[in-house]
């Protein structure tokens, strides 16, 4: 006849049986930490694997040896296994840590390292310089997730003029590594991006193993393409980060680096085109008294040509006509100038009763009525706010 049991008296039974067993309540285990947390209560939850399996484990606080806890490292861990009867977990219950060597992953990034820096693909003579106002920028991770939106945010923020291509990639699990180069390669190939970021949120290291793997950091040192590169956290150190241009410890720090602040260039072209016109003015000014005082000199120093100082006064005249037309000419070349930048202010022209047009989906600016499908949503904004709709109809000017 079979046994029924609840869930609960099942989860018991295994507790009991467990508990019962002397050899799993006093053992150590040997295996490398991933998945580290650790609580604000003092607790510490991790696993421990090798090359085939994985457990959950935890250290309670007043437990020893919570330093010793990193992702990657190989560690001895003394304590009992026990079954948690709230979420029907297998855990080992840590109560000491030690070290035990360098983890295999660790081992395996550290190989890597050496091979590479050997090979001269960190060397800071080969790093090229950011461009300071790049016109197009390639993105090279994943369209879902929060990455892309920070990164987005930021630049619309800082710099909206910039056009935005993303790759969109495989930054975590299997087949990571591939789609990360071929998002790499293809970006290359389109021969008018001027920057490429390379992007990923925090995670363990082996979340973020893709970014440590051999085929990446040749895919970046091969590239055309400047190339910052922004991975997990800013504690977090990949092999992508030493081969790329320039690290950035955050996505959203990438995003300011590769961008110029729009207000900033504002104030500096305005105090440019003051000190230029300031500069015009004195130089003018005293070419007009050494012009004034060489005549001067040269008139009463040969009296005899007292009869020519009608033309040479007139001469004068002429001159200092020309000269003040040419400053007059000047200031307004400056003048259009300032017009023409502050016409490139978005602001003033949503001001003026204009919208700016964007997809919902991925916030990229319409530029056609091609691109538009019945049903899409569409995002329409000025400094007032923004208006959701939804597209019913598409009407085109028929053409001339």
């Amino acid at each position: 006849m079979e046994l029924t049991l609840t869930v609960t008296e099942l989860s018991k039974y295994l507790q009991k049986k467990l508990n019962k067993d002397s050899y799993l309540q006093s053992l150590q285990i040997i295996g490398e930490v991933s998945n580290h947390h650790a609580a604000q209560s003092g607790h510490h939850y991790f696993s421990l694997k090798d090359e085939e399996s994985i457990i959950k484990c935890v250290l309670f606080a007043g437990g020893d040896g919570g330093g010793h806890l990193t992702d990657g490292d190989q560690i001895l861990a003394s304590g009992k296994i026990s079954f948690y009867q709230a979420r029907g977990d297998l855990q080992f219950y840590a109560e000491e840590i030690t070290p035990y060597g360098i983890g295999t992953l660790q081992q395996q990034f550290e190989k890597l390292k050496l091979k590479l820096e050997a090979e001269g693909l960190f060397d800071l003579s080969r790093k090229r310089p950011i461009p300071e106002m790049p016109k197009v920028i390639g993105i090279v991770t994943s369209k879902t997730g929060s990455v892309i939106q920070d990164i987005l945010n930021v630049i619309k923020r800082r710099y909206a003029h910039i056009k935005i291509i993303i790759a969109d990639t495989r930054v975590q699990g299997e087949n990571a590594a591939s789609s990360i180069t071929e998002s790499i390669t293809n970006l290359n190939k389109l021969r008018n991006i001027d920057l490429i970021i390379l992007a990923r949120g925090g995670g363990s290291l082996e979340d973020l193993w893709p970014f440590n793997e051999e085929s990446v950091a040749r895919s970046i040192y091969a590239s055309n393409i400047p190339i910052i590169s922004a991975v997990g956290h800013e504690t977090d150190t990949t092999i992508s980060d030493l081969v790329a241009d320039l690290r950035a410890p955050t996505p959203s720090a990438a995003a300011e680096l590769s961008t110029p602040n729009v207000q900033e260039l504002k104030e500096m072209i305005n105090t440019k085109l003051l000190n230029m016109i300031l500069s015009v003015n004195n130089i003018m000014s005293r070419l007009r008294g050494q012009y004034s005082m060489s005549v001067d000199r040269f008139l009463n120093y040969k009296p005899e040509t007292s009869t020519y100082k009608i033309k040479v006064y007139s001469l004068k005249q002429e001159l200092l006509s020309l000269m003040e037309a040419r400053i007059n000419e000047s200031k307004l070349k400056i003048l259009n100038l300032k017009t023409s930048l502050n016409h490139l202010n978005f602001e003033d022209t949503l001001s003026r009763g204009f919208f700016i047009s964007s997809r919902k989906k991925d916030n990229s600016i319409i530029k056609n009525l091609d691109s538009i499908t019945i049903g899409e949503r569409l995002i329409f904004s000025n400094l007032q706010g923004k208006i959701e709709t939804e597209t019913i109809e598409i009407t085109k000017n028929r053409k001339v």
